[in-house]
């Protein structure tokens, strides 16, 4: 068996995790850090790996090429002279500008990640030449990679007092972390930081809570005065409050889009009916403690289990969202349904807390290299597969089987 190093960035979790589940299945034994602690000894970890690997994959997209320790990794192996093989996982990169070694090397492509594309990283790793001794003496090994987010920290734990204008500068840079859905974690511990500053401003305090009520998806009302150059938009009659603007249903607990049309709802107050304790009971929603590190490991569970409930299902990075699951009975029970319909199953980690929301619907657009770009994530009401859905209870049956590993939060 054939030891393979994967190099990629944390951005690109769930099409790596994919990588590893399909290379698995055919007995390769494929490594890749899941850890991302950081540190000296995370690093001298990672190079003990890649000097024992006797092949090595760079997962290609445009996050793994800007980042500086996928940069160390690529430049450390090519040192060792061990064989490289590029699979492109996803859009964003022009294969024209690419520089030395990944130029001189013919890409995989892995972008849609299907047999097909798994067959071909099988077949590259299988032609791929033998690796040669460790050169002797060794070549130096690179220093630990230091991130911005570790030269944030830094700066935010300074000996010195921070001044207002550096304050003001940490939580632009934090907001665009924010913005931008990097390392949320590490985003999230950095805010702390800069709020446990005893210098710190009143209002530098509040936007720091606004920024933490972001990054747990909560609400957080924002004032835009209109450009003087943009014409005031027609005002429309109201919508009742935790209703679709579009369509006026009411928005369920949790939902991310409108279970009557479709349009996205996520961050719009719900107002669930309080005199209706059996709606509640059927919330889409369920949140559990789960470190981040453990996730790949409870999705392979969930699809191995949902395997032997006799569902197949397809795993897909939602980009911000988080990762996705969707499971179809196996047979041809469509046409007794008379559309494409699916059962949904989100996961979305953010920090220690895993969301974890199910919904049926179909499958309405895909928008960009591997990432969603809608889907109806609605509540289990609405769509002509709701009754087979509600007869077998899987929805409940997927939560009883995701809590028997994880605590409820």
């Amino acid at each position: 068996m054939r030891r393979v190093f994967v190099s990629y960035s944390r951005t690109n979790l769930g099409a790596v995790t994919q990588l590893i589940k399909h290379g698995k299945d055919v007995g390769i034994d494929m490594w890749y850090d899941q850890a991302l602690t950081g540190g000296q000894r995370w690093w001298d970890n990672i190079l003990d790996k890649i000097r024992d690997c006797e092949i090595f994959i760079f997962a290609l997209s445009p996050e793994s090429w800007d980042s500086e320790a996928c940069k160390s990794e690529l430049g450390y192996v090519a040192q060792l002279g061990k064989p490289i093989i590029p699979v492109l996982i996803s859009d964003g990169i022009n294969i024209n500008l690419l520089s030395a070694p990944i130029s001189e090397i013919q890409i995989t492509d892995y972008r849609k990640r299907d047999m097909e594309a798994a067959f071909a990283v099988l077949k590259a790793i299988n032609l791929a030449p033998p690796a040669p001794k460790l050169p002797e003496p060794l070549p130096a090994p690179p220093p630990v990679p230091v991130s911005y987010l570790s030269t944030l920290k830094d700066r935010i734990d300074c000996a010195g007092p921070l001044s207002a204008q550096d304050q003001i500068t940490l939580l632009f840079e934090l907001e665009q972390e924010v913005e931008e859905g990097h390392s949320p974690s590490e985003t999230r511990d950095l805010l702390l930081r800069l709020k446990g500053r005893d210098e710190l401003l009143a209002k530098i305090g509040s936007k720091i809570d606004a920024a933490l009520k972001k990054l747990d998806g909560e609400v957080v009302p924002t004032k835009k005065r209109p450009s003087p150059d943009v014409p005031l938009p027609v005002k429309k009659r109201a919508s009742p409050a935790g209703s679709c603007p579009q369509c006026e249903t009411r928005i369920e607990v949790g939902a991310s889009f409108c279970a009557r049309c479709g349009m996205r709802v996520e961050g719009l107050p719900a107002v669930p009916d309080p005199g209706d304790d059996a709606e509640m009971e059927r919330s889409s929603s369920r949140r559990y403690l789960c470190k981040e590190a453990d996730l790949p490991r409870l999705i392979s569970e969930v699809r191995g289990w949902l395997k032997s409930e006799d569902f197949n299902s397809t795993e897909t990075n939602a980009g911000d969202q988080g990762i996705l699951l969707e499971i179809k009975k196996r047979g041809d029970w469509r046409k007794y349904v008379g559309m494409e319909t699916a059962l949904n199953i989100l996961f979305n980690q953010t920090g220690d807390t895993l969301t974890v929301e199910i919904g049926a619907g179909q499958w309405i657009d895909k928008a960009g290299a591997g990432a969603v770009g809608m889907f109806v994530f609605a509540p289990i009401a609405l769509t002509a597969g709701y009754g087979m859905w509600e007869q077998s209870k899987m929805p409940d049956k997927i939560f009883d089987f995701i809590g028997s590993r994880l605590v409820y939060r």
